[in-house]
């Protein structure tokens, strides 16, 4: 990835589709070149789904690759719903098939990754046990992953919606090809603040997703810097641990129809992470300290 000339960090950013559920692969490309983002996270539900026009298992992928080559536009995840918590075989057997699925997709889209979920242990599981079964899972969609050499994340969300439970399991699954992909918002529904996150999976943070809200108000998603998330705080923290991979803006217009449309959020909020990311500098040049480097939280 990029870095600035004074070699503070740089991510690039990219935005979900989840935003723009409406809208077509040409029209995603269009909007990604004409806002100013690097990339795209494609959101895609598996073949038969409806629920986004622009879902890549609805086209093909060697025809998608080839539009967001030419606008020189990066796709920086696969966002799928695979989830490999099942207990039951024949419902583990799909999941891990499904999963397989979409790492050939990522593959023919020149895409570098997939989004899973670890999701859940189930009620009255002892937790060491259901991380040795989903690393095991890991492992082997890692090793079926060598060859193209698609990486997979794991976001945070249900019972490894903070970072002490996804640092356990990438530790167990311990494979090169396996990381966490943190979603802010998410973290601090469950009270978790990016000073603690960020600092205990340090590396091990390979894609990072951005969104704002006012939690506890019912006033649902808004701009970025208007929520009480720590969004700023947060790519203050990844950028004072060097992290120079993706951050991916996202705006669940799918799931919110009353949501301000992409056409406003998406310019916005690429504005917003810009200047977030800009490095400050006093009156002689010198980088202000806040941006210089991470100050670790203790949380007591």
């Amino acid at each position: 990835m990029s870095e600035s000339s004074n070699q503070h960090p740089v991510s690039p950013l990219a935005f979900s589709t989840v935003a723009c559920p409406t809208w077509g692969i040409e029209q995603v490309v269009a909007a990604a070149t004409e806002y100013g983002y690097q990339g795209v996270e494609l959101r895609t539900f598996g073949a038969g789904s409806s629920q986004l026009a622009c879902d890549p298992a609805l086209s093909d992928p060697d025809k998608i690759r080839h539009l967001f080559e030419q606008a020189s536009i990066q796709i920086s995840c696969l966002a799928t719903s695979a989830a490999l918590h099942y207990r039951g075989k024949t419902e583990a057997v799909q999941a891990l098939a499904s999963a397989k699925s979409f790492v050939d997709m990522a593959a023919r889209l020149n895409c570098p990754r997939i989004r899973t979920f670890g999701y859940m242990i189930y009620p009255g599981e002892v937790p060491a046990a259901a991380v040795r079964r989903l690393a095991d899972r890991y492992v082997e969609l890692a090793e079926y992953a060598e060859e193209s050499g698609v990486e997979i994340v794991i976001e945070n969300a249900g019972s490894f919606a903070r970072s002490r439970e996804l640092w356990n399991l990438t530790n167990y699954t311990d494979h090169p090809l396996v990381g966490v992909c943190w979603n802010v918002a998410y973290a601090a529904t469950v009270g978790e603040r990016p000073g603690l996150s960020v600092t205990t999976l340090n590396s091990r943070i390979r894609y990072a997703k951005v969104k704002d809200t006012n939690i506890g108000e019912g006033t649902g998603y808004c701009e970025l810097g208007a929520g009480n998330v720590e969004v700023e705080r947060f790519v203050e923290m990844l950028r004072g641990i060097g992290y120079t991979g993706w951050l991916c803006f996202e705006w669940d217009k799918l799931w919110l129809p009353s949501l301000a449309d992409p056409q406003e959020a998406l310019p916005r909020a690429r504005e917003t992470l810009s200047e977030w990311m800009r490095l400050k500098v006093d009156k002689k040049g010198k980088p202000l300290a806040k941006r210089e480097a991470a100050v670790l939280e203790v949380r007591s």
